[in-house]
């Protein structure tokens, strides 16, 4: 878990376009890879009004402290919130709450944080629709939950999941919350001395359903995360269990087509929809001996040259940061 230059830009976007205030609960310590002179740097960038703080605070992990980062309660004072504290299930890294995320949480804790934010705690945590309920009886009514930069592509045993875009947005849209930003991240991370940096961060505005051109092999080496942010709204609920929108959209095709056609559409071919010459030729190899292998062949060159020639279908990052 950590709070790298992207996330905090991020973070700091948010609290402009609604200013940060009140409690706050963070899923586990956050570990915070920047200066407070970086901070202030970015600020002026983004055009945030950072708050003040009397005695700031390094870092709890020593490593970061030794390199000047700052401590994660400074920052999240210094972006708005009058109160920061942390859950976890241990204490070793000195959290004001201790209990485990894959039960209930304490009666105590209901409804008593205006925003609860985590970095990809979630992935770590075995019981995905019980942390997903957690986070709505920790909220008060109105607040924000915040997923920060949460693993989505190439994160190899990070955690138990990669959580794909389409999981917060099906979950959130089910349970009636309102999605307020939902950004796609990309970036190549690495480590010293204990601390992440990484290259820009490419963000884009992400759309259900943009990904599907790239669902099978075609995305690329670039680690992706996933920045969410959603309101607790009258009504919203914590318990529903979303349908994956890929199919959601195949059962409105339908929908439509019947209305339109008087008839059932049949189910979206990728290999029926090519029109490529290399895909022409191997709907006309047929499907027996020979045909197949070359057909098999023919695929293998075709995804090589759509990989190292061609562009992914995405759209231009909104941001660069």
């Amino acid at each position: 878990m950590g709070i790298p230059r992207g996330s905090a830009r991020l973070l700091m976007r948010e609290g402009r376009q609604r200013p940060f205030s009140g409690r706050l609960l963070q899923l586990g310590r956050s570990s915070v890879y920047f200066t407070g002179r970086q901070l202030e740097d970015w600020a002026h960038l983004d055009d945030f009004q950072l708050a003040p703080v009397a005695e700031p605070e390094l870092s709890h992990d020593p490593r970061l402290a030794e390199a000047g980062c700052l401590g994660d309660r400074t920052f999240f004072r210094r972006l708005g919130f009058e109160r920061v504290e942390a859950c976890d299930i241990a204490d070793w890294e000195g959290a004001e709450h201790i209990f485990d995320l894959n039960r209930d949480v304490p009666a105590e804790l209901v409804e008593r944080f205006d925003a609860v934010l985590e970095t990809g705690t979630i992935v770590q945590v075995f019981d995905l629709p019980q942390v997903l309920h957690n986070l709505w009886r920790l909220l008060a009514p109105g607040g924000r939950v915040i997923h920060c930069a949460v693993p989505s592509n190439n994160h190899m045993d990070l955690g138990f999941y990669m959580l794909c875009p389409t999981f917060f947005a099906d979950f959130y849209s089910a349970n009636g919350w309102r999605i307020d930003s939902h950004l796609l991240c990309e970036y190549f991370a690495y480590w010293h001395r204990g601390r992440l940096y990484s290259d820009r961060w490419r963000i884009y505005d992400y759309r259900p359903g943009m990904l599907d051109p790239l669902s099978y092999g075609r995305y690329g080496a670039a680690q992706a995360a996933t920045f969410l942010v959603a309101t607790k709204v009258e009504g919203a609920t914590g318990d529903r269990v979303p349908q994956l929108g890929q199919y959601r959209r195949t059962w409105d095709e339908f929908a439509r087509k019947e209305a339109t056609d008087g008839r059932v559409a049949g189910l979206k071919d990728s290999d029926a929809a090519a029109t490529g010459p290399l895909d022409r030729l191997e709907r006309g190899l047929g499907e027996s001996g020979l045909g197949v292998h070359l057909q098999v062949l023919l695929k293998r060159i075709g995804e090589t040259v759509r990989r190292r020639l061609l562009e992914r279908q995405m759209p231009k990052p909104i941001a660069r940061l």
